[in-house]
C-alpha cells in the first residue's frame, strides 16, 4: 500500500489526540508518572491478549536485537515520558512543545549518523514546515515565562533526545528483521513498565503505595471506563500504529507526522463547537502544507 508508513503515523497522532480529550473526562488527579506506569501496564495486557488471540508468533531476534527494542522502550517510554512530565511542571507545555520541535530533525540526524537513513530536501522541509504550523497553533496565548527555568529546559531537551533515540533505536530493529508491529510495541511498552515498576517504588514509594493515588485514578462519574477506553487507544493503538509507521517509512518522517496530534485535537475540539482563533486556521494550513510534502 503506498505511504502506508505515513498513513499509520497520521492514525497515531489522530488517535491520541483523541485519546487525550478522553483523558480529559476521567477526571485523574493522580500523579503523572503513577499515570504513565498504570496506562503501560494495561496497555501490556491488552497488547499480550492481542498476541495470544492472533497466535502472533514471538519474533527471532539475537539477544542484541532484544536489547535494542528493550533499551528504546526505556529511553523513549520510561526517560523520556518522565522527562517530559517534569519539563511541563516546570515551564509549562508552550515551552516544552517548543523544545519539543527538536525531536523529529533530531532524529533524522540520529538516523542518518546511525542508520545511514538519508531522506530528501523535500523531507525536511516538510519536517521544517509541520513542525512551524505546530508551535504556531500551541504557542497561542501562552503566557510569557520571566528568565530561564534551566532545569526545565533540560527536562524538555532530554524528552526531545530521548523521542528521537528511542525511534531510532527501535527503527534499527524493524527494519533489520520480520518483527511484527504488535510485538514491537509489546517489548518496548513491557520493557518500560518493568523499569518504571522497579524504580518508581524506590525513588517515591508513597506514589505507588498510597491508596489516594489508586482512587486518584478516574474519579469523574465512570471515570476508570473512560480511563481504560484512552488507554486502548492512545497506548494500546497508538504505539502499534507508532511501530507500524516506523517499520514503513522513515524515522523522521514518521516522528514528524506523529507530532500533529495538537493538529488533530484543534479538529476535534472544532466538532465539539469550540471556537478556533484565526492564527490556529493559519497554524493548520501551514501543517497540512508540510504534510503534504512527505506525499510528494
Amino acid at each position: 500500500m503506498p505511504f502506508a508508513g505515513e498513513l499509520a503515523a497520521l492514525a497515531a497522532a489522530f488517535i491520541w489526540a483523541l485519546a487525550t480529550i478522553i483523558y480529559a473526562r476521567t477526571g485523574n488527579q493522580a500523579p503523572a508518572l503513577f499515570l504513565n506506569l498504570i496506562k503501560g501496564s494495561i496497555a501490556v495486557i491488552m497488547l499480550s491478549a492481542t498476541v495470544f488471540v492472533l497466535g502472533d508468533a514471538p519474533p527471532e531476534l539475537t539477544p542484541p536485537q532484544w536489547l535494542w527494542l528493550a533499551g528504546s522502550g526505556i529511553v523513549g517510554i520510561s526517560i523520556g515520558d518522565s522527562a517530559y512530565f517534569s519539563a511541563i511542571r516546570r515551564v509549562g507545555p508552550s515551552q516544552t512543545l517548543l523544545v519539543e520541535s527538536l525531536a523529529p530533525p533530531l532524529t533524522g540526524v540520529l538516523a542518518l549518523c546511525f542508520l545511514h537513513e538519508a531522506i530528501g530536501f523535500w523531507a525536511w522541509a516538510g519536517i521544517f514546515l509541520t513542525m512551524s504550523g505546530i508551535l504556531w497553533v500551541v504557542t497561542e496565548h501562552q503566557p510569557q515565562q520571566k528568565g530561564l527555568n534551566l532545569p526545565g529546559l533540560g527536562f524538555a531537551t532530554l524528552a526531545a533526545l530521548c523521542q528521537a533515540t528511542g525511534m531510532v533505536m527501535s527503527r534499527q530493529v524493524m527494519v533489520a528483521t520480520a518483527i511484527t508491529p504488535l510485538w514491537a510495541a509489546l517489548i518496548r511498552l513491557a520493557a518500560a513498565s518493568l523499569v518504571l515498576w522497579t524504580v518508581l517504588p524506590l525513588l517515591k514509594p508513597e506514589v505507588v503505595l498510597r491508596r489516594a493515588c489508586w482512587r486518584a485514578v478516574g474519579t469523574a462519574r465512570n471515570g476508570w471506563a473512560f480511563f481504560t477506553l484512552a488507554v486502548f487507544l492512545g497506548t494500546f493503538l497508538g504505539i502499534w500504529l507508532q511501530q507500524a509507521a516506523l517499520k514503513l517509512t522513515g524515522a523522521a518522517i514518521a516522528q514528524t507526522l506523529i507530532s500533529v496530534s495538537p493538529l488533530f485535537a484543534l479538529g476535534l475540539a472544532v466538532l465539539f463547537g469550540h471556537k478556533v482563533s484565526r492564527r490556529s486556521v493559519i497554524g493548520a494550513l501551514v501543517t497540512l502544507a508540510g504534510v503534504a510534502l512527505f506525499f510528494r
